[in-house]
């Protein structure tokens, strides 16, 4: 399904756009990022990841704290990476949540915050297939 380019017309005598579609942006633990899948660090695992199915991405280099209701009652927070990464369309959002559900599964968290767009949601990851 093609979108819209909502650039279109933008272009200059010195410039040209390409339309990189809605960023989408998810935070991760900091300190978990160490843990490892497929005998390398989630973080260089996930690199690896977004550079090969989205082409780029970024990352702060100075992490965020995020604070959510837990559970229970508690406020619970956390040291956090911001990372994002831009795609035309909805058809490739699957992909990348499918690949946020198995790291939130090996580093032992219950769901990771994500926003596509104008639109945010908690992804949480189903139970391992045994």
């Amino acid at each position: 399904m093609l979108m819209e380019n909502k650039w279109s017309g933008l272009d200059g005598e010195e410039y040209t756009i390409e339309d990189l579609g809605r960023p989408a942006i998810f935070l991760l633990p900091s300190h978990k990022l160490r843990s490892e899948i497929s005998g390398k660090s989630i973080e260089e695992d996930l690199h690896q990841f977004l550079s090969e199915n989205f082409g780029a991405f970024t990352t702060t280099a100075v992490p965020y704290f995020g604070f959510w209701r837990g559970s229970g009652t508690r406020v619970v927070y956390d040291e956090s990476r911001l990372y994002e990464v831009s795609f035309a369309g909805k058809d490739r959002i699957p992909l990348l949540l499918d690949k946020l559900a198995r790291v939130a599964r090996v580093i032992g968290e219950e769901c990771i915050y994500f926003k596509a767009g104008q639109y945010a949601c908690l992804v949480y990851p189903k139970q391992a297939k045994k």
